[in-house]
């Protein structure tokens, strides 16, 4: 029996999920499959590099040296540049260790979306380390605020947008159950609900019809995978950490809500060891899952 981890996106609302996987790290528990989404994919980096800390720093780093606002974009003329978080921090301000990452063991995969396709790919990678860094960005690149990222010969955005929770994902690579790190305290507050921007999503991606098309069902997409989730909960095959307090910005800068949301993260985490021990190891003979959300 094979426990996956799925880690949802939401900026610097990830500060949730470091916050609990520090303290899964210095508990020793770590998972054969993990899947990151968006920001959650940058917490899966640090995380299967067994570096706790790290995402927490990057997350929580002086504004003089972040990736994100306008004390940047005189620099950069980007609102976001992910290429100082995807290929700056790494090397310099916040050393990734490759080696670790690389002979982890653990199976690992990052959501993107598929500007052509409109559809979620799911990407691994085990020795090259440029591009599972440019993996990691494609995940993390905000529609209207980012540029495509282009591999393979295609293009990539914000895995979110296709796939936000990958349940059903994580159950064909051979999950029989599921831990998901939720970014959020109610899990039925919607995302970004990108069909509010339909004349800038039009403008920006007509090129792109299948894309514009996936942002403007992101939303009856993402309830349909909640209903999945409950379902599941139902059956006692997720165990789900949650947001206890109000929900941050996803570009907070208050710095004392950012350090409160990773204190509420960790301490849950603290909390619910035996729990989520248990439920990892304990047997399960019911049949094998049949739902879809499609």
């Amino acid at each position: 029996m094979k426990t996956g981890l799925i880690l949802e996106g939401g900026a610097v609302r990830g500060i949730f999920t470091a916050g609990v996987l520090d303290r899964l790290m210095e508990n020793g528990v770590y998972f054969p499959y993990v899947i990151g989404v968006s920001a959650g994919g940058g917490n899966a980096m640090s995380y299967v590099s067994r570096q706790k800390g790290r995402t927490a720093r990057m997350i929580n780093v002086p504004r003089n040296q972040s990736y994100y606002g306008f004390r940047q974009f005189w620099g950069s003329k980007k609102i976001i540049n992910l290429d100082k978080m995807a290929y700056e921090y790494p090397y310099k301000q916040f050393p990734f260790d490759f080696d670790t990452y690389f002979n982890s063991g653990i199976t690992t995969e990052y959501v993107c979306t598929c500007m052509e396709t409109g559809e979620a790919e799911y990407f691994t990678e085990d020795a090259d380390c440029e591009r599972l860094l440019t993996i990691c960005k494609a995940s993390c690149s905000v529609p209207m605020l980012c540029e495509p990222v282009e591999m393979d010969g295609k293009h990539y955005l914000d895995g979110s947008i296709a796939d936000s929770i990958p349940i059903e994902h994580a159950l064909d690579m051979g999950c029989d159950k599921l831990v998901i790190i939720l970014t959020k305290p109610d899990r039925n507050t919607a995302p970004t609900d990108y069909s509010k921007f339909k004349a800038v999503i039009h403008s920006m991606y007509k090129h792109y019809p299948a894309f514009e098309e996936a942002c403007l069902k992101r939303v009856e997409r993402y309830k349909k995978t909640v209903s999945l989730m409950e379902e599941l909960e139902e059956q006692g095959r997720i165990f789900v950490f949650r947001p206890t307090l109000p929900a941050i910005s996803k570009f907070e800068k208050d710095r004392d809500k950012i350090n409160e949301s990773y204190r509420d993260g960790y301490t849950q985490a603290d909390g619910k060891i035996v729990e989520l021990t248990h439920f990892m190891k304990s047997l399960d003979t019911t049949e094998p899952l049949k739902s879809r959300v499609g």
